[in-house]
């Protein structure tokens, strides 16, 4: 009898094993499919065959799941309206929606999709899987420890009449899910809210005199951009208002008298008209709960997935948003205390998405300078997930959007955005400013044993089941799946070495993700340095749809989009790399398959690394100096005594 067995996580396996044994993974007639690459790499550990999603998922799978979060999330943005004490109002309508479609909706989808498709192909006359009780994580954070896949395997085993086996999870099921207790959790907000007011005291005192810059954080270099605005005015103080209260960070506080950190001390303690809020709150989530069920959105594939939707919106999104509601109350204390003459982030999502809203109330300049890379869209599907992404990043309640592109500005054109453009040229984006010598230098320290190589760097930003951006960005077993072919593809070429920097995270570790790849000499992963550092000694960046992409061609180094799955390009106007095409010299160029991605690797090191490139055709990607407006020069009224 055809088995399948459908494993998401690694302790999944392992309860399996406690109950079964590993033979039983072995039998002849069962087939494993993996879903998380912890799950795939403590398979592989084992020498047990298993497949993983790249099978079971399709341009047509990312589409159908854009078009069902739509038609699921559509019928809810025309009731959301919930207004607190001080006039926000779109933050928390922007959060719902957001915080619902990525860490619930698409998740749950992508779930679904695939197992259907592998019960579609594989045609199994017994499904197994391991079956947790549901419990919801946070609806605001990528879930971490829900456990889903027996509960979806059993709804489809019933509703097509295909034998089920369910195994009971073990001890670990409890232990991932504990937190903090309510008590504990309760003392620590008080803690918080007396250091918070502690720290707005110690700041009006320290800031005496001086105008304020308060901004979202130190990550995506938005530090420096903060930095040339302290060098440029003698009365300018910063306020970073998320950061860990690391030792350096709090000595930095009492050294430097231009900078000040709250350390992230929001609490979400009750805040203004808390009842009056909630009441109406538990009323709007109700009403969507009811439109749900009633207009049977959620159900996909013959599987009805309400009560889990149902049930994280009322354990997770009330809360949640009752946080948020606090915290903004917070938030806007500070800003009424210290008086910021300008807001900047790099980010417009839940607090920050507020943060700009009080700016505005309050009439506070406010900037917006995007982290991410923006590109027009060629269909309808990109238009779809691009539209969603720059809500959080272009298309913002922040009074000036900066425009680090071109292309950002092509974005802008298809979806003009409520703010005030301004074009800076990139402000976030990796600057490689080593000579020659520098260069040389760099790649004898981070690759002693091939510095004289043609170096290829691969950079791409991956997206979980959890977290998902469908179609314009790649599933986690695409990106491996992705990288393996392009290892098998220059093991083949002499004297050229790939670089895959890798960023670790909560869904793929570096010792899993070392442990999927082919075996091979010809490439190495780096997790550590300066991402400057590589893209500066690097020859081509390969990529699929990252920020990376803009960085290299804005710092004159060609790019080369992989995409053996046919279904996305990022630069629209890259040349195409096959056998069939006649592709000229150009700064940006497109491979759709493995076969391709051999004969593109091949047409670049005889063509564009061995021949002369004119500086024309940096032009598309970059503005000309007189374009540019500094930010320092533009903002100076603002910091005049």
């Amino acid at each position: 009898m055809k088995k399948l067995v459908v494993f998401e996580f690694a302790e999944e396996i392992e309860d399996f094993i406690r109950q079964k044994s590993l033979e039983d993974l072995r039998e002849k007639n069962t087939t494993i499919l993996a879903v998380q690459p912890c799950a795939q790499a403590f398979l592989k550990r084992r020498n047990i065959p298993y497949l993983n999603t790249t099978g079971f998922i399709d341009t047509e799978s990312h589409q159908r799941i854009l078009l069902k979060s739509a038609e699921i999330l559509e019928p809810l943005k025309e009731i959301f309206n919930l207004k607190d004490e001080i006039g926000v109002r779109e933050g928390y309508r922007d959060a719902f929606l957001v915080c619902l479609r990525h860490y619930s909706v698409l998740y749950i989808l992508w779930l679904i999709e695939i197992v259907n498709n592998a019960i579609e192909k594989i045609k199994p006359a017994a499904v197994a899987a391991v079956k947790y009780k549901y419990t919801p994580d946070r609806i605001d954070k990528m879930p971490q420890n829900e456990r889903l896949m027996g509960i979806i395997v059993s709804k489809f085993a019933e509703g097509r009449g295909i034998k089920c086996d369910l195994y009971n999870a073990g001890n670990g099921a409890d232990r991932i899910r504990m937190g903090i207790k309510p008590i504990a959790a309760a003392i620590l907000e008080i803690i918080k809210l007396l250091a918070f007011h502690l720290n707005i005291f110690m700041l009006q005192y320290r800031s005496r005199g001086k105008k304020l810059i308060l901004y979202s954080s130190d990550s995506y270099n938005l530090k420096e951009i903060i930095e040339s605005f302290r060098n440029a005015f003698n009365n300018v103080m910063s306020v970073v208002l998320f950061e860990r209260p690391t030792l350096e960070n709090i000595k930095r506080i009492f050294t430097n008298r231009k900078y000040w950190s709250m350390f992230s001390l929001l609490p979400n303690l009750k805040c203004g008209n808390n009842a009056e809020f909630s009441e109406s709150l538990i009323s709007i989530v109700n009403q969507a709960k009811d439109i749900l069920k009633n207009k049977k959105l959620l159900y996909y594939c013959g599987v009805d997935f309400g009560e889990l939707v149902s049930l994280k919106l009322t354990e997770r999104m009330i809360p949640f948003l009752k946080e948020l509601h606090a915290r903004t109350g917070r938030l806007s204390n500070l800003m009424k205390r210290v008086k910021p003459s300008l807001i900047v982030s790099q980010m417009s999502r839940n607090i920050f998405y507020n943060m700009a809203e009080i700016a505005s109330i309050s009439d506070i300049p406010s900037l917006m300078i995007s982290h991410g890379s923006h590109v027009p869209s060629s269909n309808k599907f990109e238009n779809m997930e691009w539209s969603e992404h720059g809500s959080g990043l272009m298309n913002t309640p922040y009074k000036y959007l900066a425009v680090q592109s071109p292309w950002a500005l092509e974005y802008l054109n298809e979806r003009p955005a409520h703010s005030a453009l301004l074009i800076t040229g990139p402000l976030l984006f990796t600057k490689v400013k080593n000579g020659k010598n520098k260069r040389e230098e760099l790649r004898r320290k981070i690759l002693p044993g091939c510095y004289n190589s043609k170096i290829i760097l691969h950079a791409g930003t991956p997206k979980p089941f959890q977290s998902s951006r469908p179609y314009v960005y790649e599933t986690i077993d695409e990106y491996i799946e992705n990288i393996n072919s392009m290892i098998s593809v220059i093991e083949q070429i002499e004297n050229v070495h790939l670089i895959v920097r890798f960023r670790p995270s909560a869904y793929l570790k570096t010792n899993d993700f070392i442990d999927l790849l082919n075996k091979s000499d010809c490439y190495s992963v780096h997790t550590e340095g300066s991402f400057a550092d590589y893209l500066s000694i690097s020859d081509i960046l390969v990529s699929y749809s990252s920020t990376a992409i803009e960085e290299a061609l804005q710092n004159r180094i060609p790019v080369l989009i992989y995409d053996p799955q046919g279904r996305y390009c990022h630069i629209k106007d890259a040349q195409v790399l096959a056998p069939s095409s006649s592709p000229e010299i150009y700064s940006c160029y497109y491979a759709d398959s493995e076969k391709n991605l051999s004969w593109a690797i091949r047409w670049l090191l005889g063509n564009h690394l061995s021949k002369e490139v004119p500086d024309s055709i940096w032009g598309k990607h970059v503005f000309t100096e007189e374009k540019i407006v500094d930010l320092t020069s533009y903002f100076k009224e603002l910091f005049y005594k």
